[in-house]
């Protein structure tokens, strides 16, 4: 099991082509069949890593934020609202924006220092307990970043046989 983040950067390339096959693969699955079982898998890989030991997340992306959660943000940071949206947050359109921070400034010693007030997209990353696994393109993203998704992928590969 690859639990180390720098040990995934450097053979995460060697897998990229078979992802992709494997993404195609897929299609001979119903949801039905695979969400259950990509739930299992995860949550026996989850109970494995550590969170606190890589934080890689938290270094390598902007998680989208809503309007609601941009407020609290910039209340933990104590700055007025529009001066953090201006400081700190990409506006894609009127409901979609990003915290444009990398490493994320809340991400202290691999911890989450607001983890209860955290975005919603922090909270449920790697976004593995969604409801067609298959068509989730976050999966494959997170793939290349995130030690429980790239573990998830290659046990899944094993079972079905790929």
């Amino acid at each position: 099991m690859i639990k180390d983040p720098q040990v995934l950067k450097q053979i995460f390339p060697q897998v990229l082509e078979e992802n992709k096959k494997f993404r195609k693969y897929l299609r001979n699955f119903s949801s039905a069949q695979i969400d259950p079982q990509v739930q299992r898998i995860y949550a026996e890989v989850s109970a494995d890593i550590d969170c606190t030991q890589c934080g890689n997340c938290c270094k390598k992306l902007e998680p989208g934020l809503t309007h609601d959660e941009a407020r609290e943000l910039a209340a933990c940071k104590g700055m007025k609202h529009e001066d953090f949206l201006a400081a700190h947050v990409l506006q894609e359109n009127d409901e979609l924006a990003y915290l444009k921070a990398k490493p994320c400034f809340f991400l202290s010693q691999n911890k989450c220092s607001i983890y209860l007030q955290r975005p919603a997209s922090c909270a449920d990353y790697p976004h593995l307990n969604k409801a067609n696994f298959k068509y989730n393109r976050n999966v494959w993203i997170n793939a290349e970043i995130c030690p429980i998704v790239y573990n998830v992928l290659e046990r899944l590969k094993i079972e079905l046989v790929f």
